[in-house]
C-alpha cells in the first residue's frame, strides 16, 4: 500500500454535517497491521 492521509474529523474547521455525511469513508484493519482489508466488524466506528 503506498501513502495514505489520516484525518481526525473533529479537528476539522468550517464543515458542515451535509459534507461529513457525503464524505468518503475507508475502513482498514490497522490494529491488525491488515492495511488491505477492512475489519469484519465497523459498526461501531
Amino acid at each position: 500500500m503506498g501513502r495514505f492521509v489520516a484525518v481526525t474529523v473533529a479537528s476539522l474547521d468550517d464543515v458542515g454535517v451535509e459534507e461529513l455525511v457525503g464524505a468518503p469513508v475507508r475502513y482498514i484493519d490497522g490494529r491488525n497491521d491488515d492495511w488491505t482489508v477492512p475489519p469484519v466488524e465497523i459498526r461501531h466506528l
